[in-house]
Parts: C-alpha cells; structure tokens; sequence
C-alpha cells in the first residue's frame, strides 16, 4: 500500500508559499461563503463533528452488540472511551484527509485510528480492536453518521425558522391594515397591506420547515454489509447464537432497529446503498428552506432602495458600510440570503445527479459526489435560516413612505375597481354631443385615464384624473362617494382577512417545539 502524502507534501505543491501550513491550507473558515460562516449550522457540519458522528455511529453499534452478549461490556467501554468528544482532537483530521484517498472514504483510516485507541484504553482487554465494525461496511457508517449529522443541523435550522416565523406573525398581525402598493411584472399594481406581504413571508417560511420535518423525521439508519445482504452480520448472529451467546429471538433486523433507537434515526425495512431517496428528500427540503428565504431577502432588497425606502434591515454597528461610499448602508443580511438563494439550486441537482447515476450495489462516485453538495446544503440552508431569523426580527418598516409609494400612481392605481363600478354609469350617461369620446364606458373611462396620464407625462395640457372623471360622470355620484372610490386604502379586497387565515393556519409552527 503506498504511503499518504503528508500535509507537508500537499502545501508544497498546492502554493509555494512557505509560510502557510497544510491547516491553514486545507482548514475552511468560511471566507468565501458570509451567509452560513460563524453559524451553528457550520460547526454541526465540520469536518471534526462529521468524524466525531462517525466514531459514535461505531461505539454505539458496538455498545448494542454487547447488550446482546456477542461483545463484552469492556470492549464496548474502550469504543465508547475513543468516541469521546473530549478526545477528538486526539485525531488528525488532515492526516485522515490524506489517508482517505488511498481507499476512497475517511472511515477506512478513521476506523484504523479508533481501534488503535479503543486498544489503548483498554489494554488488558483482548479482541477490543475486532469488536469494532462487526458486520459493518465503510458505507453503514458514513451514510448513518452523515443521517444523525443532518438530523442535528437540521434542528437549528428548524428553530431559526421557528423564530423567523413567530416574528412575521407578530408583524403580519400588527401591519394587517397597514396600506402599502402592491407590484407586479416590477410595477404599481393594486393597493394591498404589508400585513400581507409578511404574511406571504411566514407562510413561505413554515411550509418549508413543515417539510424540512417532514424529511428529518424519515431519516433512516444504513446498514447493508458490502453488497447490502447483510450477509457478514447474518454470519456473525448465526455464530454467537451456535455459542449460545445470542438469544434466539435476536437476529439482525433486531440489532439495526437497536441501534436506529440509540441514534435516534428510522430503522428502514432494508438497505438504501443506492436508493438515495432518503439523500434527496432531505436535499430538497433544504432547498426550499433557502428559496422561503430567498423570496424574503429579494423583497427587502427592493424595498430598502432609496427611491422606495419601505423597509430597512437592522441597524448594526459596523455592518453595512462602504469603505469607498460612507453614506451606504448596504443591506449585506438580505445579499448574503440572496447569494445562498442563487447557489442552492445548482448544489440540489448535484445530489439529484448523484442519486440519478447511483448504480448497482456501491454507486461508484456518485455516492462520493453527494457528500459535499449535501453539507454545503445544510450549511446555506443553516445560514439562510439563521441570517433571515436577525433580518424579520430587527426589520425597519417604514409606513410613511409605504403610503407615499401608494399614493404615487394616484386614483388610477384603482382602476380596476373603477372599470367594474363606474364603467356602467359613463355607458348610461353617453358621451356629451361633439366631445368625441368614444360610447361604451369601459372605452370612455380608458380614454380619461389616457388623457390623465399625458398630462402627468407633460405631454399636453390637461387636467387631473378625479377632474376628467368627476366632469363625466353624472349627479348620482356624489363627491365624497367618488373620493372613497378613488381612495387606494379603500381597495385593499380581503387582504386583512386573508393575514388572520394565513396567521391562524401557521402561526402553530413558530409555537410547536420539538424537545
């Protein structure tokens, strides 16, 4: 077996430069990626918690085979004694790196590694190296460790959501009435409130932690052996129940669902080597948690423009500004939500590839492509999360310019309204003799807003909308009848009914805890 390059080799050729060692060239500090870096997400996700899952996932399996009498209660302490956290940097997570590529996983070396420990803790104790991995292949391992890594990110990320949503819910309600213009194509549309707009946000929100449950829930253990018979712990059962070690009614199905408890993961009714199913329901669930997040961001993006000024993310010292401009304050919170909104797509297909190219019993590279874009999903996902939970909960809405954007367009932001009530009268009344108006009232109203909107635009002269209407419409329509119709506030349909729905349906989500 040729030996691993040693992390002195690596820096040699990967920089030329002698001052930087092979941690500070192979550690990731998260320079390159703002949105998830300093998170908990990220340090659930490291490379030294990936290795601790994977040393647990061992010890356990082995502290289940000694509840069952086919290893000792002593062997089971010394796997227990090297799956201590406390001992973790004990390992060499470069070294392990680099060992890795002779068999193309880290388990291979990292098991090495944990028998010569276990081994060490309990000297006087034989077969404690063999006690280890009973039954097991590299695959088991790293596919369960990498299922309870994503349960614990998952968790955060499930109360960030939590707190996002309890916080829209409390916005929404107080800006259920609160008039606002709605925009379509990037345009004036319609009054609404920004109760709704918020409450839209929530709801995005707890859809998609409903179904990031929904995933963590299912997430199943992987135990198959080498080809997925589980054919060497079948042998193993088999042996200890002829020494009379193993009660009868204990075979291998009753070990794996063992230990899917003690890990707190599903106990499928098989194998998934290459059913990656499991892989992406999770993936997917956590792209949605980044695309709620992402809608959120976008808004905030646009409305915290200057020539709109709605709304303003929180107010940090230090955060947002511009060492060339000073007068900025760049609304990094929703850039960074955003960029992660953009890239979690692109990493989604990868594991959809991989789960796609997944052949026969071992998926040759398809399985290894998965790792990373599942952990860089868990990580944007886990600072999407945490980065939006800061942004809703310190958001700075402001009502008086949401008013003045509302009013901009003027009376003909409420057009439509006036089509379906006005149109019947101007039809009724006629067109007055030699005006030149066109008969129907739907082409007559259309006609006064045209005329309304080349005075606006300087093109000619001409008189204000309410004038034109008010001088074409007939006495019935009294003056103050016609002001509340042309009143934008006034046209805002069922938009506070619709924030008490939206709030009473997921308002339980921000208030349901899992512990």
């Amino acid at each position: 077996m040729s030996t691993p390059a040693s992390p002195s080799d690596h820096q040699a050729a990967a920089s030329g430069s002698p001052g930087l060692s092979g941690l500070a060239l192979e550690a990731d500090a998260g320079l390159l990626d703002p949105l998830s870096s300093g998170t908990t997400a990220v340090v659930q996700s490291s490379d030294a918690n990936y290795l601790l899952h994977l040393l647990q996932v061992e010890a356990s399996w082995t502290a289940v085979l000694a509840e069952h009498g086919m290893v000792t209660d002593a062997q089971a302490e010394a796997a227990a004694e090297a799956a201590d956290p406390r001992h973790l940097a004990d390992y060499d997570l470069i070294g392990l790196a680099h060992a890795g590529q002779n068999g193309g996983n880290v388990l291979i070396p990292a098991l090495k590694a944990m028998r010569t420990r276990a081994a060490q803790a309990a000297p006087a104790e034989p077969g404690v190296s063999s006690a280890l991995h009973v039954g097991a292949t590299s695959q088991d391992i790293m596919d369960t460790a990498m299922m309870r890594m994503a349960a614990q990110v998952t968790g955060t990320i499930l109360a960030d959501l939590r707190a996002a949503v309890g916080t829209l819910v409390d916005l929404a309600t107080e800006h259920r009435a609160t008039p606002m213009v709605a925009r379509s194509l990037a345009q004036h549309s319609l009054p609404s409130t920004f109760g709704l707009r918020a409450a839209g946000w929530m709801s995005g929100l707890a859809q998609a932690g409903r179904r990031l449950e929904e995933a963590t829930v299912e997430l199943p253990i992987q135990w198959g052996g080498a080809a997925g018979t589980m054919a060497a712990l079948s042998g193993r059962v088999a042996k200890a129940r002829a020494a009379g070690t193993l009660d009868a009614g204990t075979d291998a199905f009753t070990l794996v669902e063992d230990l899917a408890q003690r890990l707190g993961l599903q106990a499928p009714a098989g194998p998934w080597q290459t059913n990656r199913m499991p892989i992406t329901g999770l993936a997917a669930a956590l792209a949605d948690v980044v695309a709620a997040c992402g809608k959120i961001a976008n808004d905030v993006l646009i409305s915290a423009r200057i020539e709109n000024g709605e709304l303003g993310e929180p107010l940090v010292a230090g955060r947002g500004g511009s060492s060339a401009m000073p007068h900025k304050q760049n609304p990094v919170l929703s850039v960074m939500i955003h960029a992660g909104a953009l890239g979690a797509p692109g990493t989604l297909a990868q594991v959809l590839t991989a789960a796609g190219a997944a052949n026969e019993e071992r998926p040759d590279g398809a399985w290894h492509a998965e790792w990373p874009a599942l952990r860089q999903l868990m990580r944007t996902a886990g600072g999407a999360a945490a980065r939006t939970a800061e942004l809703v909960s310190g958001l700075r809405v402001n009502t008086d310019r949401m008013a003045e954007n509302l009013n901009r367009v003027g009376p003909l932001l409420v057009s439509e309204r006036l089509m379906a009530e006005l149109a019947p009268l101007l039809e009724e009344s006629g067109p007055e003799p030699g005006s030149g108006q066109a008969g129907s009232g739907k082409e007559r109203l259309q006609e006064i807003v045209d005329r309304s909107l080349d005075a606006q635009h300087g093109q000619h002269q001409g008189s204000d909308f309410r004038t034109l209407l008010r001088a074409a419409l007939p006495d019935t329509v009294s003056d103050a009848e016609l002001d509340g119709l042309l009143d934008p506030a006034n046209y805002t349909g069922e938009a506070t009914t619709l924030v008490d729905r939206l709030v009473a349906e997921y308002r339980n989500f921000a208030e349901w805890s899992t512990t």
